[in-house]
């Protein structure tokens, strides 16, 4: 949706799904609290009381706090902290990504803490990852079945891109790894339209799995949020493995991450970005010299 074209009720009603799915009535509450933030809450903490009656778009809009740009200084991102009745710091979210001037509604879980497997709070805190997890996927259903704009329009624009997006064959084999089923399918139809071969898998796990079968790709595109196995271990293991060792890896994350922490990575994007800062490094680390 082009922001021009978002008004206050959009946001409103996103808003409104994402509190019937995230601040239930205590009585239809499943699971418990985390040991920080009983689930006790009767709801957000923001006063949603200014937004829900704003009438003009920069009214709402001044009431988020604005998000990391990402890797383009121009993109836009708003978020929220809504949080949920387990968890207080998921976020609505407001953004672009991949496509200029084309914003959609998600959900950012918030919860993308490593804790080692060794800690007594391992467990629960992993449980409370699937919970999140599973209730950003409803929360975004939900949107969907109200024809509100989110990661499935993405993906119809990015189809539609791929039409006329079109480039010469290259010789380059991609491995595109990432658990948003919806944007990497987008994604996969236009890096196929730019002249790439494109496989996908959507999780560590499975990544593994294929880096193990030949053909090796000529560079894997990583998300470094994923459940169970991150893209931080999964570059781990293929440096750790002789045959994968020199493949470039392009990491993709929405968190505070430098290269410092992922020193054996080729290159990192930080969501959200531009398609055409993705095709520029993509052609920077496959036509550099092996």
């Amino acid at each position: 949706m082009r922001l021009d074209d978002l008004e206050p009720d959009h946001v409103q009603r996103a808003i409104s799904v994402f509190c019937q799915h995230a601040w239930p009535p205590e009585g239809e509450r499943t699971g418990q609290g985390t040991k920080a933030e009983p689930s006790k809450a009767a709801g957000p903490r923001v006063d949603l009381e200014p937004l829900m009656a704003a009438t003009t778009r920069a009214d709402v809009l001044a009431l988020f706090e604005r998000g990391d740009p990402g890797d383009d200084p121009s993109s836009r991102r708003y978020t929220l902290r809504l949080g949920n009745y387990r968890y207080p710091f998921m976020k609505f979210v407001l953004q672009e990504h991949l496509v200029a001037e084309e914003f959609f509604f998600s959900v950012d879980t918030h919860d993308k803490l490593d804790i080692d497997s060794d800690s007594p709070d391992y467990a629960e805190w992993e449980a409370l990852k699937t919970f999140n997890r599973m209730l950003a996927s409803r929360i975004e259903r939900a949107w969907d079945d109200v024809g509100l704009p989110t990661h499935t329009l993405l993906l119809a624009l990015l189809a539609e891109l791929a039409k006329v997006e079109r480039a010469e064959a290259r010789v380059h084999r991609l491995l595109l790894v990432d658990d948003d089923e919806h944007v990497s399918a987008g994604l996969g139809a236009l890096l196929r339209a730019r002249g790439y071969e494109v496989e996908m898998v959507h999780d560590g796990a499975r990544a593994l799995e294929r880096l193990g079968a030949d053909p090796v790709p000529d560079l894997v595109l990583l998300d470094f949020e994923m459940p169970e196995l991150n893209g931080g271990e999964v570059l781990r293991r293929m440096r750790a493995d002789e045959r994968l060792a020199t493949v470039p890896v392009l990491m993709a994350t929405a968190s505070k991450i430098d290269l410092a922490q992922l020193e054996e990575v080729s290159g990192l994007l930080h969501k959200p970005y531009p398609r055409h800062v993705l095709f520029e490094m993509l052609e920077r680390l496959l036509d550099r010299p092996g």
